[in-house]
């Protein structure tokens, strides 16, 4: 009787796996997270961006100064009305109000996010990320090299 349960506390382990592994989304054809590093007026920035290279297709990027502790969402091209973004990677979730500038291109920024949260540790960790906004749902999932652009910038950020 003892060795059934354990099997099927097991299996039902198991199955807890294979949920979470298919909560990560696949890595989308032509897009991946880069990152860029401004050295403008002696302060260092970087820019992470979702994008597919030499095009201006870029669902979503982040920015921050070094060591600043602080990471802002920005969208451009979307909803000249969008006032919040939902952020998720793994079991993290945050919901970020912010305001669109709507003069040529509405571009959307979000209130500051730490990089110390756990939403970009888990993001960092993960290498994907999942964005609602405006009732759209945009997977981002990072290649290897991807990776390595979040893992660089979070700590960039971070300090």
């Amino acid at each position: 009787m003892m060795k059934r349960v354990l099997v099927l506390v097991g299996g039902a382990l198991a199955l807890g796996g294979v949920a979470n592994a298919a909560g990560a989304p696949a890595v989308n054809d032509g897009y991946d997270w880069t990152m860029r590093v401004d050295d403008e007026d002696r302060v260092q920035s970087a820019i992470l961006a979702y994008e597919v290279a030499d095009t201006d297709d870029q669902p979503l990027n982040f920015t921050c100064e070094e060591g600043g502790d602080r990471v802002f969402a920005g969208i451009s091209g979307g909803s000249p009305d969008l006032t919040a973004i939902e952020l998720a990677s793994g079991d993290q979730r945050v919901r970020l109000t912010g305001t669109t500038d709507a003069d040529e291109l509405p571009t959307f920024t979000a209130q500051e996010i730490p990089a110390t949260s756990p939403l970009f540790r888990t993001f960092a960790a993960n290498g994907w990320l999942r964005m609602t906004a405006d009732g759209t749902v945009t997977d981002m999932a990072a290649t290897a090299t991807g990776k390595q652009a979040i893992a660089r910038f979070a700590a960039f950020c971070a300090g």
